[in-house]
């Protein structure tokens, strides 16, 4: 089904009078699906606004089949596979942990699900302390091509900071290097050090807080925590470069929006999850 948007509104109140008699319940797990499309991109949240002239389109792929998953399948179809990251759990396996990871997880589930035909592949990573949305490829092609086309997806996140950035919004733009220890530090440019640029933008102001919106250009280790603590304004909960405080006992990082190109219709897919519940309700009281 596709059709042009007439009044202003939400996406999930606009197929609600469309589908009718479809249950509210029924809808929404249509749209969490990735099932609908708004102007060629793939969203997963009812409360995104829609406009008059914009073009819905109901895809008869309905993406993830969450059954069994341990993880909360975000998307999927027969090339990708979109999960929710929960905060603590490693990316991928490391020297010093080569199990309890989401990687395995994973292709453990997508294994046992398609008797041994199917598996996964890694396409990104995300700081074990962080929490949201983690993309993984289903063939050696598909990685490629997602691999290839990196540059081009748009990551934003949600961090929650001491104190308060003086301007609503700005760039940081400068070279990071690793040390042994692994810790991620600025530095001039030279042969071992890497460009990162970060935009940032603030979302709420709290008395001893500040909730940011966080879109990378690029995605180097560490880079979002290291660019905000070189500010003055380390992420809350990240004693590694510099947080004083641990107030929603976590790392106050989340990658809430996510939009790629299909590595093989071209087709733009847009995934957005809610923040996490402690970041989003924190009052700064604790």
């Amino acid at each position: 089904m596709k059709f042009t948007v007439q009044e202003e509104g939400t996406l999930l109140e606009l197929l609600c009078r469309k589908l009718h008699p479809a249950s509210r319940t029924t809808v929404r797990k249509l749209i969490q699906r990735g099932a609908v499309t708004l102007d060629g991109e793939t969203v997963t949240r009812g409360d995104v606004s829609v406009l008059p002239e914009q073009t819905v389109e109901i895809q008869k792929q309905q993406g993830a089949r969450t059954s069994g998953s341990t993880f909360p399948i975000l998307y999927e179809d027969d090339h990708v596979i979109a999960v929710n990251k929960p905060a603590g759990l490693l990316s991928i396996a490391t020297d010093k942990e080569r199990t309890k990871t989401l990687y395995k997880g994973l292709n453990q589930y997508v294994q046992l699900r398609s008797k041994g035909r199917e598996r996964i592949f890694i396409v990104h990573r995300l700081d074990r302390e962080a929490s949201g949305i983690m993309l993984f490829a289903k063939s050696l092609e598909a990685q490629e091509r997602l691999q290839r086309g990196w540059p081009g997806t748009e990551k934003l996140y949600c961090a929650l900071v001491e104190g308060r950035p003086p301007q609503a919004e700005g760039t940081i733009r400068n070279w990071l290097r690793e040390n042994r220890a692994h810790k991620v530090y600025s530095c001039p440019e030279g042969p071992e050090a890497k460009l990162a640029v970060t935009h940032y933008r603030r979302i709420k102001v709290l008395p001893k807080h500040t909730l940011l919106e966080i879109r990378l250009e690029t995605g180097r280790k560490h880079q979002i925590r290291v660019h905000l603590a070189e500010m003055g304004y380390p992420i809350v909960g990240d004693r590694r470069y510099g947080a004083n405080q641990s107030p929603i006992r976590r790392l106050g990082l989340c990658a809430y929006s996510l939009a790629f190109d299909h590595p093989f219709s071209g087709r733009r897919v847009k995934l957005v999850i809610p923040i996490s519940k402690a970041m989003r309700d924190f009052r700064g009281k604790r």
